[in-house]
């Protein structure tokens, strides 16, 4: 890897994670499309889950006390039950047709949520579902929150609830997938060096996502959630079409 591209990456792991700070989420989601631009899809694939797992970590500590307990068991397992398919995917799959299948997926979820979908009343099965889907996204391009984070807006979860939930669950899901992506050899010490350079920019994102944070409020917060999906999913389609 180039002197440049290490900085790009820097500079991407940065501001991904003052994004992750701020809405609980976003990390990968912007930070592999963004990386594939620099580097590989499997190393941008793999830095991010290093670096995201340790970042959910620091996250997941800071807001313990809003975890929603149930919804995490929930998704976890449903994951477990996903990651196999996901893990396949990553391995054999075209990546640019899945990077498509994603963002146009994405998209449509932006369109959903837009409209004002409601389903609070819904049964876990709906957890249950986009659990096992974020499963194979976490294995297949290492960008499982969309499905989540679907869940949690149109239950109109509260913001701070919204994050705790989610670091969680990034945390042990991202930590399976690092155990995953290293029994199946796709972990490289070329990598792992890049994801330890990018502690210290990630620390700093954070750091500086926890001071913004503060200053949002539930409407801008939903706004903020809707534009990431959004530029999550336009950089996905993009990436897979020039890919």
């Amino acid at each position: 890897m180039t002197t440049a591209q290490v900085l790009l990456v820097l500079v991407i792991i940065f501001a991904t994670s003052v994004v992750q700070s701020v809405a609980g989420f976003g990390f990968a989601l912007l930070a592999v499309p963004l990386m594939v631009v620099v580097i590989d899809l499997q190393s941008a694939v793999i830095i991010s889950s290093f670096v995201g797992t340790l970042s959910n970590l620091l996250q997941s500590w800071q807001l313990r006390r809003n975890i929603n307990r149930s919804m995490t068991k929930r998704f976890l397992l449903a994951t477990v039950v996903g990651s196999p398919v996901g893990l396949l995917l990553f391995v054999y799959a075209n990546q640019s047709a899945l990077k498509i299948v994603l963002g146009v997926s994405i998209l449509f979820g932006v369109y959903v949520l837009s409209r004002g979908l409601e389903l609070q009343h819904v049964s876990s099965w709906l957890d249950w579902i986009m659990g096992v889907l974020s499963g194979v996204l976490l294995m297949a391009t290492s960008t499982n929150g969309p499905p989540l984070v679907f869940v949690l807006q149109a239950r109109k979860i509260d913001p701070s609830t919204f994050r705790a939930t989610l670091n969680m669950v990034f945390l042990v899901s991202g930590a399976f997938g690092l155990v995953m992506f290293g029994l199946a050899g796709e972990v490289f010490q070329s990598d792992v060096n890049m994801a330890a350079i990018s502690v210290p920019a990630m620390v700093i994102g954070i750091s500086l996502g926890g001071v913004l944070r503060k200053y949002v409020q539930q409407d801008l917060f939903k706004k903020i959630v809707l534009v990431l999906l959004t530029v999550g999913g336009v950089s996905s389609v993009l990436g897979g079409l020039l890919g």
